[in-house]
Formats: structure tokens, sequence, C-alpha cells
């Protein structure tokens, strides 16, 4: 094999199966082809079950290779990284790096949050990648996707069906609550899950009242739109806090409980009104995207009236939000396609 020219890292997480994936790459000089690491972990009551795999993709497109390891193997993501070099016999000499972390990056420190994983960048780079490590949060490197993802991919949210120019918005709510902004091709990480919840209709202001009496604060976007979140808006409706649904089963309501159905319609009002907040913040003209695991189970077709309406009320400002698009992606494999973005854009 030849000399390593780029190499990527990505950490995201699936709420519905509650599994951590990361990715790792690795672009050949010659021939054009890509070796990507994927590490499942599923985490079910307290047991923790691992499915990594390893697989080489041809011109950014085609798995032909695999290979799988535990992660009980590995301490530290030096560790794993250190193994994985080792066994494909892979030079660091010309080694750069792109990694995505699901962690807010404030200096050298690095801690994951869906992982027991931390690192130093510094150390990271003198390690494995003497040609440069780059540093992206994780949603802000999935942003990079919406420079060129293909439109006859994505699933249009109302009647609008126009692609618009203008900066973007790309949310994704998992674990956390995700967003980061797209602006001439340069995508830029926010906080903006932490924003607090401001009062709505009855139905979900008693429940922003329990949660601050409970958690002695007010609750932000991120409290809710999340995989916590769901778990904790159906025992808040069927005051049941110990019940054994997953999140799974509650969004799909596999027992036909009518609370779930109840948790479903909460969330989906309070993304559609975390959506419209930022995207009149941001200005986002050019769309606002949804991904992820819980924006996939919770719009299926019949949700999509129900999410525009919310979306677009606003006594002033209801026809400039309706001349937003709205997009669902569907798409696995969106941190992945950043990262190509990244690395074939020399992206800083």
């Amino acid at each position: 094999m030849n000399v390593l020219s780029q190499a990527w890292l990505d950490l995201s997480f699936d709420f519905t199966k509650r599994y951590s994936e990361f990715i790792f790459s690795t672009e050949l000089y010659n021939p054009s082809c890509e070796l990507v690491y994927s590490l499942k972990t599923l985490v079910i009551d307290s047991c923790v079950i691992v499915d990594p795999s390893f697989a080489i993709v041809n011109d950014f497109k085609d798995l032909v290779y695999k290979a799988s390891y535990k992660i009980s193997n590995f301490k530290t993501l030096g560790d794993l990284l250190n193994h994985y070099l080792n066994e494909f016999k892979i030079s660091r000499e010309n080694l750069s790096g792109v990694l995505g972390v699901a962690a807010p990056i404030i200096g050298n420190e690095i801690n994951f949050v869906n992982i027991d994983f931390s690192f130093n960048t510094k150390e990271m780079e003198k390690s494995f990648f003497p040609r440069g490590l780059r540093l992206f949060n994780d949603v802000q490197l999935q942003c990079y996707a919406l420079n060129n993802y293909p439109k006859n991919k994505l699933k249009f949210i109302g009647s609008n069906k126009n692609f618009s120019q203008g900066p973007k918005i790309l949310i994704i709510p998992g674990t956390g609550l995700g967003l980061s902004i797209l602006i001439n091709g340069k995508s830029i990480a926010t906080e903006a899950g932490h924003l607090n919840i401001p009062s709505m209709s009855d139905e979900i202001q008693h429940l922003l009242e329990y949660f601050k009496r409970e958690n002695k604060r007010m609750a932000t976007f991120e409290d809710l739109l999340s995989g916590k979140g769901i778990s904790y808006i159906y025992g808040f409706l069927s005051q049941d806090y110990d019940h054994n649904y997953s999140n799974e089963d509650i969004l799909n309501n596999v027992t036909d409980d009518a609370f779930c159905d109840e948790t479903k319609i909460l969330l989906i009002k309070i993304l559609a009104i975390f959506a419209k907040y930022t995207a009149l913040i941001t200005g986002s003209s050019g769309g606002v995207y949804l991904a992820g695991s819980l924006s996939k189970s919770l719009l299926k077709d019949t949700d999509f009236l129900e999410f525009r309406n919310i979306f677009e009320e606003s006594k002033k400002m209801d026809k400039y939000l309706s001349n937003i698009p709205v997009f669902l992606i569907n798409e696995k494999d969106l941190g992945y396609m950043g990262a190509l973005e990244v690395c074939k854009n020399e992206i800083i």
C-alpha cells in the first residue's frame, strides 16, 4: 500500500439504538481510496456491547474490505489508533488528520461526551499526525456535507420546494442537540441547544414548570430534544418515571400507548419551535436541514404538515418563514461525507 495522506475520525450517536460510532479514514495517494474505521458501542442498561469494523472505500464510495475489534481491549483513543495503524502497517510519516468530536472545543483537552475517551490535541497530533490535525465539533463537521449533498436525496418538509441561496443550518438531535451554520461554504459550530425553552402552550408549560421544580433551573432545548428527553417527557405525561420503554419503543408506540403518541407530538412541537427560532436568529434563508435518528424517527410524512405549521407560525414573520425551505436528511454517513469535503477542499 502506498503512503497515506489523510485520516479522519468522527464521533456520532444514534439515540434510538443507543450506540456511539467512530469513523477513522485514511486517504491513499494511489490508488484513490479510503480506509474507514467504524466503532459502534451498544449500551443496554449497564451492559456494553461493541461492534467495531474497518473497511476500504474505493473512490470515496464502495466498501471492499472489513475487519473488527473489541473496544474493551483499549483504554484510550491513542491505544485504539496505535493498534489500528500497527495492524495495517500504516506509516505515520505522511499522515494528517481531521477529527470530529461530540464536545465543545475549548483548549487542547478534549473529553468525549458519549464514550469514556479523552485526549490532548497537541499530544495526539505529535503521536499520530505529523502532517497536522484539524479538529471540529461533530455537527460542524457533518454540516460541511451540505456543500455538495445530492439534492435528490433530500426530503422536503412542507410545500416550499425551492433551493434558496443564503445561510443554512443543520440541526441534529441525538444524545444532545447540535446545530451548525453553513455560510459561504464554511461551517460554524454553535451551542444553540443550550438555549432555554421559552413559555409555550399550557401542556408544554406544565412540563417546563415541573422540570424547573425538579432541577432547580430552566429546561434547555437539549434537555428535551434528546434521547434523555424522550424518556423524561413520557415519564412526565404518564407519571411513570420508572417505565421500561426504550426511546425507540416510545417513538414507534409499540404497545399502542396514548402517552407515546403525546410524547411524540410534544417533541415535534419543540423541534419545530427550535428550528423556527434558530432560523430567525441565523437568517437561514438557504434552508433548515434536519438530520439524525431522532429527526428521522419523529418526522414521518404524516407529521410534515404539523411541523411546518408550527415552524411558520408568527404574526410578524410568517411570510419570511414560509420562504425558508426545510429538509429532512436520511443519511447515516453525514459525518463521513463532511470529512470528505474537508479533506478535498483543505478546509482549516
